[in-house]
């Protein structure tokens, strides 16, 4: 069986989604939500000192990439009455020109409780996640109705505790070696978080926790940046076959190519002027899809959102074959923004995977196509060729078709000579870039078929 990998970042991640499965949580989003707002909306939920982020602006400043999750993510908790209900996915910080996007938690926990008994719930949750000694304590950010340090505090005290105002948490998790982090940020829920959440239960608190951090503190690294390594040599490291935690078709997608041997990479996400000229792509005023969704400033002229993810998967291709890996396989799963004449871009979830080596070729990577879209349920799939698509190499480009010989949404093929020699890939690569929709809809399609004869 091929060694699984799977990312520090999905590990961690998991490890606590699974913690909050056990105590009785809700999964809400785990990625799939939108990621742009109108960038006039600022919903303040709680008081979350690692919300503090730079908007990151489309051009015309009416919308701009999210910084929290929870203000879309509540209206949806509010809709089923959750009392306990957990986001999960992607914020960015316009002020880190690098690595702007960052990996979140959030969620909420209301009812009729005390802080006694939300230190209890964070220390159950700090032991399913962590491991068995591991314990939970609570310290104010700020001065409010309660004491600076609620992990001074005795049980009774905290039992007679009422919160009169706003108020904000550190969540610190004791190890049993002596170590202590960080976890994130809880605190009492504004009125407007309360409002859209439609809760009047005497106790709301929301909570914020970043992954990237956590994830650099448990595997040792001096930096979250180090996280973002596409190498073999840094993501072997990380052998782990279990599957995903949410149980989503995204996650689907991801668990069988990590099965199949791709590694989970992660490529940019605003990208720079001319990565588009750079992958080989057209470069008229017309094509929108090749322009991409420009920004203002503070990430630099040029820069925008992608359409595609085809240089995303190509850079981490080519940062593969700059570390000396003679044979490679990545994928990614990311969100992308289709330009509209007029009214914001319309979103969607995109898959791109990728590889090369001796032992691949065009039949080879067909083959892996094949197999994957079978393996999500998509058995009834058909490839066309495809001579308009100039990013591919000429001849080796093939469309995604179902029975009905309707798209798909997919193509893949050998990667284009000169996108292959801008990138610096010296050697013949290919690659597939999927969009998600699609295939889940035919897969439920499929699963729910019943034969004529057996209606």
């Amino acid at each position: 069986m091929n060694k699984i990998t799977k990312h520090p970042l999905r590990i961690t991640a998991d490890a606590l989604l699974g913690a909050f499965a056990l105590n009785g949580f809700d999964m809400y989003d785990n990625g799939e939500y939108p990621e742009l707002e109108l960038s006039d909306v600022n919903v303040r939920i709680f008081d979350d000192p690692s919300a503090v982020m730079a908007p990151v602006l489309l051009q015309d400043g009416e919308y701009s990439l999210r910084t929290q999750l929870l203000p879309f993510a509540l209206t949806k908790m509010r809709e089923n009455g959750s009392l306990k209900a957990v986001a999960a996915g992607k914020v960015f910080d316009g002020s880190d020109e690098k690595y702007p996007a960052r990996l979140k938690l959030e969620g909420v926990v209301t009812g009729d409780m005390d802080l006694y008994d939300v230190r209890v719930l964070w220390t159950k949750i700090a032991r399913s996640a962590f491991g068995a000694g591991c314990g939970a304590v609570l310290e104010a950010v700020r001065d409010a109705a309660v004491r600076d340090d609620l992990a001074n505090w005795g049980a009774s005290a905290m039992k007679d505790s009422t919160l009169t105002e706003t108020v904000s948490f550190r969540i610190k998790v004791d190890c049993p070696d002596g170590s202590s982090f960080t976890l994130g940020h809880t605190g009492t829920m504004t009125w407007m978080g309360r409002a859209l959440l439609g809760t009047k239960a005497p106790l709301a608190m929301a909570v914020s926790i970043a992954i990237a951090e956590i994830s650099a503190v448990r595997f040792g690294l001096n930096d979250r940046k180090e996280l973002f390594d596409n190498s073999q040599k840094f993501l072997s490291r990380f052998e782990d076959p279990s599957a995903g935690i949410s149980g989503s078709f995204e996650d689907l997608c991801r668990d069988y190519l990590r099965a199949m041997g791709y590694s989970e990479g992660f490529g940019p996400k605003i990208y720079p002027d001319g990565i588009y000229k750079k992958m080989n792509m057209i470069q008229e005023s017309w094509d929108l899809n090749n322009v991409g969704v420009l920004l203002k400033e503070p990430l630099g002229t040029g820069t925008g959102l992608p359409t595609v993810l085809t240089p995303a998967i190509e850079q981490i291709i080519s940062e593969k074959w700059a570390a000396g890996e003679k044979s490679a396989k990545a994928f990614e799963i990311s969100h992308i923004f289709i330009p509209q004449k007029g009214g914001a871009p319309v979103e969607k979830l995109a898959l791109s995977f990728a590889a090369y080596g001796d032992d691949v070729d065009q039949a080879s990577f067909t083959k892996e196509v094949g197999d994957f879209l079978t393996k999500i349920g998509n058995n009834n799939h058909f490839f066309i060729p495809n001579t308009q698509a100039i990013a591919y190499k000429f001849g080796e480009c093939r469309l995604l078709l179902d029975e009905k010989m309707s798209y798909l949404g997919g193509n893949f093929g050998g990667m284009s000579e000169k996108a292959e020699a801008n990138f610096g890939i010296g050697t013949h690569a290919y690659m597939a870039n999927l969009e998600l929709k699609p295939l889940k809809d035919k897969a439920a399609e499929e699963y729910g078929y019943i034969a004529p004869e057996l209606r």
